[in-house]
């Protein structure tokens, strides 16, 4: 009789846990970690919600699972803050720990050689060029670290100033940028580049930006689309 308790209260536990297994491999739940600078942190929406909140919404309505984000975007931010901020062990952890990272990184070491994104010293920019790529490569290597395949998402950046499309000049220098940012990409796996440049090109600005740079709701909404679509190529979603 007792050999018999036994066995039913051992068949119980293997049944609870082999439960707890299968819930565990079929989770809805999904994790993201978002870095970068103010686009990041969805600076000029209302919300504050930015382009994030955006995926997340069209995400969890096309699947049927929960986004968690764990957005550290900092407004202001170079490619060298961001290496330097892959140094604080919580950000490092949720990183790695996420099932696929967006980026938001450039604008301010592109911003830092041009006079208002009007001019720009060509020697300086190629210099602080140089540099992003430097770090974009060694924040790719960190965040892939034990993990090469976890799937990173690097965002180009765009000039806010679509009533001068014909800036020639700025706009090859950022075109070229955005080329050298695929080329990174390119040289790590699972990592790919969304093209941002395009989305506000023949638009009213007051339309679809908050302030000389950043987008509102409506313009983050435009980002947001384009992220998504890029997510959802992929067949696993991540």
């Amino acid at each position: 009789m007792k050999k018999r308790v036994i066995l039913i209260v051992i068949s119980v536990f293997v049944l609870l846990a082999g439960v707890m297994i299968v819930k565990a491999l079929s989770t809805d739940e999904v994790e993201a970690t978002a870095l970068g600078d103010s686009l990041a942190y969805g600076l000029g929406d209302a919300d504050d919600n930015g382009y994030i909140g955006d995926v997340q919404e069209r995400y969890e309505d096309k699947l049927n699972k929960k986004l968690v984000v764990h957005d550290y975007g900092v407004p202001n931010d170079t490619s060298t803050d961001l290496l330097k901020r892959l140094s604080n062990k919580e950000i490092a952890e949720t990183a790695k720990n996420s099932d696929f990272i967006l980026i938001n990184i450039g604008t301010n070491d592109f911003i830092k050689s041009t006079d208002r994104l009007t001019k720009f010293n060509k020697k300086e920019l190629q210099t602080n060029q140089k540099i992003y790529r430097e770090n974009l490569n060694i924040i790719i290597k960190r965040v892939q670290k034990k993990n090469a395949s976890k799937t990173i998402y690097i965002l180009g950046i765009y000039n806010p100033k679509v009533k001068y499309a014909d800036m020639s000049d700025v706009n090859e220098a950022m075109l070229d940028w955005n080329r050298s940012t695929i080329q990174v990409t390119k040289d790590h796996e699972n990592v790919a580049f969304i093209r941002t440049d395009d989305l506000f090109v023949n638009k009213n600005k007051k339309d679809y930006f908050a302030d000389n740079l950043h987008p509102n709701e409506k313009g983050y909404a435009r980002i947001g689309k384009r992220v998504f679509d890029t997510i959802s190529m992929n067949s696993n979603y991540k």
